[in-house]
């Protein structure tokens, strides 16, 4: 094999890693990126949940109160 070849082979090669380093890179990026939009979505609903418990809690002791007041008020 001449050295010109051999030059040729290894630079093609070498390209083809880069592209695939470099198709690597995107889809890390693209993976990270939904990992970072589960992650939110995850402490959104986490939140949702918390203060869907907090309102119940809320409206259980308004009305608590309520009947309260209006024994008292007999």
């Amino acid at each position: 094999m001449s050295m010109s070849i051999e030059l040729e082979e290894l630079q093609k090669r070498k390209a083809q890693l880069e592209n695939e380093l470099r198709s690597f890179d995107e889809r890390e990026k693209s993976i990270e990126t939904s990992v970072k939009i589960l992650e939110e979505k995850e402490i959104i609903q986490e939140l949702e949940d918390k203060v869907k418990a907090k309102r119940e809690v809320v409206k259980q002791l308004e009305s608590k109160k309520k009947n309260l007041e209006n024994r008292l008020k007999e």
